[in-house]
């Protein structure tokens, strides 16, 4: 866990001015929810770092993250903060953004409540997965009752809440109120390694996986193998860290204009929000720049985020062309990295959400994630479903306890 004098909490609080919350007072036993603008939190950097310490969060609930968000968002995007509290002091946080409606959607409300993200594009690049509530462990249910109570009381503007890329569906359906309605609006795998299944068992990663893949991958390191042996090196201090990032760019964007796309640095958020966390995640281990090598030759650079004992794979540039046959560098810098990372001891290696084949082929088990939406039932609900209908646009998605039980079923095949 990231010390409250780390560089993000420094960063924040000299760029944003986020001073010390107002005790949290309650009649004993009783739960106290609000909303409140983020500068007229002073404690939130002492309060997110003590929960987070007691909380299952997620690299991207952390504190490492965060801070660096806050720290960078444009002017105009002023968050709200959520927090309950009980007896013990503050048991779950969230950030809250209300986004314009545009469109069709201004007819049912004039905002939509966002969690941790600004509904503008190209500060959203930085993609948020395994999003929720920083919340105690054991109060995930009470965290979101206690949510849904205090959004309720916001008034009559919003439109829906949205909760991206979130493995807190459960919970959630658990939680929900029946004056309100959550729907799934979309579900992908998240596909990982069990590293620590691996080596309880004795077993190789590589001997683990498919034939094909097998195959695949043994071509691959044969061709590497005439510029030398593949390895893995994670840059040890931030000025090799962010020279590496600036060559993964560089190799990434190049691989993604030759697809007609710009990639994700085309953002200039993007860009510096990860320059921002890779310049201070490098020293606490939260970033982790590796480059994978053959010989003198660069195979391409994997972005990882290194969160209490597992590793998430974000991003990485690939030196594609390399090779005149069976030119493979993402297979061959994955397969490296995650070797890596299982003679380190980490006990999973985490693809983040997405159902690319290359994905599913290297892991060995998967988890689901959900982008849910939560509305009001009513009137205003059912016009916009109907509208919705009208127009051919599944913008409702599946009732969030049809997703589940599908996924039940799904995990028992």
């Amino acid at each position: 866990m990231d010390k409250p004098n780390d560089p993000g909490m420094q960063m924040l609080t000299a760029s944003r001015a986020l001073p010390v919350a107002m005790p949290c007072t309650k009649p004993e036993s009783a739960i106290r929810a609000e909303v409140v603008a983020v500068d007229a939190y002073p404690g939130l950097a002492v309060d997110w770092i003590r929960l987070e310490s007691r909380s299952d969060a997620s690299p991207f609930t952390s504190w490492s993250w965060v801070s660096t968000w806050l720290a960078l968002l444009p002017a105009n995007c002023r968050p709200l903060v959520f927090r309950a509290c009980d007896e013990s002091g503050v048991f779950a946080l969230s950030l809250l953004l209300k986004a314009p409606e545009r469109g069709v959607g201004r007819l049912f409300g004039s905002h939509s409540l966002l969690l941790q993200e600004t509904g503008e594009p190209a500060v959203d690049q930085v993609t948020l997965e395994y999003a929720g509530l920083l919340v105690r462990t054991g109060a995930e249910t009470a965290g979101y009752k206690a949510m849904f109570d205090a959004i309720r009381r916001l008034g009559a503007g919003w439109r829906r809440l949205r909760i991206s890329a979130t493995a807190h569906a459960d919970a959630i359906a658990s939680a929900l109120p029946p004056s309100l309605d959550a729907a799934s609006v979309d579900a992908r795998p998240s596909y990982f390694v069990d590293l620590a299944a691996l080596r309880a068992a004795g077993r190789s990663y590589h001997d683990g996986l498919g034939a094909n893949i097998r195959g695949s991958l043994n071509q691959a390191r044969r061709g590497y193998g005439a510029h030398g042996e593949l390895r893995a090196e994670v840059a040890g201090d931030a000025s090799t860290a962010l020279a590496w990032l600036e060559e993964m760019a560089a190799l990434h964007t190049r691989y993604w204009n030759s697809k007609g796309k710009p990639g994700s640095f085309s953002s200039p958020f993007f860009c510096r929000f990860h320059r921002s966390l890779v310049g201070a995640g490098t020293a606490t281990g939260f970033t982790r720049m590796t480059r994978v090598s053959a010989g003198p030759l660069t195979v391409g650079y994997v972005y990882n985020l290194a969160w209490r004992d597992r590793i998430y794979y974000y991003n990485s540039g690939l030196n594609y062309g390399a090779l005149p046959r069976h030119d493979r560098p993402g297979l061959a810098a994955l397969h490296t990295t995650i070797e890596q990372a299982l003679m380190e001891g980490w006990s999973q290696f985490d693809f983040l959400a997405g159902a690319q084949e290359y994905k599913r082929r290297l892991s060995n088990d998967a988890r689901r994630l959900h982008w849910i939406d939560i509305r009001r039932r009513g009137a205003r609900m059912s016009g916009e479903r109907l509208l919705a209908r009208m127009l051919g646009k599944n913008t409702f998605g599946v009732p969030l306890a049809s997703a589940l039980a599908a996924d039940a079923v799904q995990a028992h095949k």
